[in-house]
């Protein structure tokens, strides 16, 4: 049997705790982050076209909803509002997005997955 929160021998999650989901969560999200810094250079240089544009727009989605699940509000918020700003342009309804605009958006998911400072 796997660690609580971890992947078992089968591929799939054990899931015995929620402070356990919650630091499984926390040690995937930096690979997340990245995923998704992937995923929005390559639609930069691709010229925000059609697939890397539903990449990144998917990725912001996934996040958004995971760390809701998984008690990370903040960069569920702020993954929330990446996607909302990608779907009119994914759904063919607006020009495509202002590169200055979304890397304003990624730095701040970055910020919110940031792990907390201790208080002094």
């Amino acid at each position: 049997m796997s660690e609580p929160g971890h992947p078992s021998p089968g591929g799939g999650l054990d899931l015995d705790s929620t402070s356990s989901l919650y630091d499984y969560f926390a040690s995937r999200l930096p690979e997340r982050l990245r995923e998704i810094d992937v995923a929005w250079e390559s639609a930069r240089g691709a010229g925000w076209d059609a697939a890397t544009s539903r990449n990144l727009h998917r990725l912001a989605h996934s996040l958004a909803g995971a760390g809701a699940t998984f008690g990370f509000p903040e960069v569920s918020e702020a993954a929330r509002v990446l996607e909302a700003h990608l779907k009119p342009w994914v759904q063919g309804t607006a020009p495509a997005p202002e590169d200055a605009a979304v890397a304003t958006l990624v730095d701040s998911l970055h910020r919110a997955g940031r792990p907390a400072e201790p208080v002094r």
